[in-house]
């Protein structure tokens, strides 16, 4: 009886190690452009949010509360999820020619503060 209890002991403990090695080798969150679909890792796309209030904007800090979709920080990108309606499906919302244009002018001053700092 104590043969099989050690051996349960040996096994459980080679699983502790693998599943220890399978999460260190956990990479970062990856999250899926609405506009083209392709998956990056997060930090590498921008969030548009949908406050509870019910104003859009670019989360930089990806903190923001309220319904999220993620763009690449490619304005064409973004133009084309405005387009074909991805970001507003996304959103649960209607965006105007107005918070479109907004949205953009966002975006831009989003990839300028990315790329030269604050």
């Amino acid at each position: 009886m104590r043969t099989s209890s050690r051996r349960r002991t040996v096994r459980s403990l080679a699983g502790r190690r693998r599943r220890r090695i399978a999460k260190a080798a956990h990479t970062s969150p990856q999250r899926t452009c609405v506009a083209c679909r392709t998956v990056r890792a997060k930090r590498e796309l921008v969030r548009v949010v949908r406050s509870p209030e019910g104003t859009l904007s670019v989360d930089l800090r990806g903190k923001a509360s309220g319904r999220g979709a993620y763009v690449c920080p490619d304005p064409a990108c973004l133009s084309r999820g405005l387009l074909d309606g991805a970001i507003a499906r996304a959103l649960a919302t209607q965006i105007t020619a107005d918070i479109a244009r907004r949205l953009e002018d966002e975006l831009n001053d989003a990839r300028h503060v990315r790329t030269h700092g604050a």
